[in-house]
């Protein structure tokens, strides 16, 4: 017995993402919810704040792979409210009053861990992590077509189309659920918006170069994973870059972003040393990708702008 079963003597149980759920949020709750009903619990999938899922590759996700995840203003009558990729009390989670609360995540801790909390930031994404969760019980997740398909999507999503997917749980996720998948193919050729193109050509515009380390440092206003690794790809084809990082806002901090085009810089060892200490980062030797907490900088970099800090540490990798 491992963790999902001592939710079963819940025998109604909401299943909460954070606010504009994106894929890995919404199979995460989908996995979690497959297996409570598959044990006669009570379930739903909801989520608050200002919007509803609008993005198109969000909303064929949740019609292919039946998820239903409902908007809600006010918390349904539960005994459990279980909030996934997201944590109770964090800014881009609807705070809905209850009595009892669980937890499973993969961001930095935030809350006090208890033992209906899973918070672990060594996973790449949420989804991977209740995979595990569902093997742990017994449940083979690759029987099960829709959820391989949400698993993976929430994947694909959260590591820049696994272009910086580098941890061996999810590559571990991804190997043994992947197959031939017509409609994950029509997801990943749709996640991008209008909006995210217009963020991508934005950030791209004010992209600072550092002419004598020659790198590229670029800023992109909060965006999904996978459009900061477009930008990360197209940066680095600039002739004269060595090094593109691109990053942006988070509720835990920053994400980033390393793509290398000279062998003495490696992404992954790049990633890893702008991450050391306050974060984590790591990846492939040409493409790589890490994410910076916000609360480590308050204490180490007081004062200092994200950007300044990436310099600052970008002039002593590059000595």
């Amino acid at each position: 017995m491992g963790f999902l079963n001592q939710l079963l003597k819940y025998k109604n149980v909401c299943i909460q993402c954070h606010n504009c759920p994106d894929a890995d949020a919404l199979a995460a709750a989908y996995g979690v919810y497959t297996y409570l009903k598959l044990h006669d619990i009570k379930a739903s999938i909801i989520y608050g704040g200002e919007w509803e899922i609008q993005k198109k590759d969000l909303l064929y996700m949740l019609n292919i792979c039946e998820i239903p995840a409902e908007y809600v203003k006010e918390l349904p009558d539960t005994e459990l409210l279980l909030l996934v990729d997201g944590q109770y009390g964090q800014g881009n989670v609807y705070r809905f009053d209850a009595k009892n609360i669980a937890v499973i995540d993969h961001h930095m801790p935030f809350m006090k861990r208890t033992k209906q909390t899973f918070i672990d930031n060594s996973y790449q994404s949420c989804s991977t992590i209740v995979w595990e969760l569902l093997k742990e019980e017994g449940y083979d997740v690759k029987a099960n077509r829709a959820l391989s398909i949400a698993f993976l999507y929430g994947l694909y999503t959260d590591t820049s189309s696994y272009v910086d997917l580098y941890k061996k749980n999810d590559i571990a996720m991804r190997d043994e659920l992947r197959d031939d998948y017509p409609e994950l193919e029509r997801l990943k050729k749709s996640c991008m918006s209008l909006e995210d193109l217009m963020i991508a050509g934005e950030a791209l515009h004010h992209a600072y170069f550092d002419q004598n380390k020659q790198y590229l440092l670029i800023s992109a206003m909060h965006c999904e994973q996978s459009v900061l690794g477009i930008i990360g790809d197209m940066a680095i084809k600039v002739d004269v870059a060595k090094i593109s990082i691109a990053y942006t806002d988070i509720d835990s901090g920053y994400q980033i972003s390393v793509r290398s085009a000279d062998r003495d810089y490696l992404a992954n060892e790049v990633a890893a040393k702008l991450c050391d200490g306050i974060g984590n980062g790591g990846g492939h030797m040409d493409k790589a990708g890490g994410v910076i907490s916000r609360d480590c900088i308050s204490e180490l970099y007081a004062g200092w702008e994200i950007a300044d800090i990436i310099k600052e540490r970008m002039e002593k990798i590059m000595e």
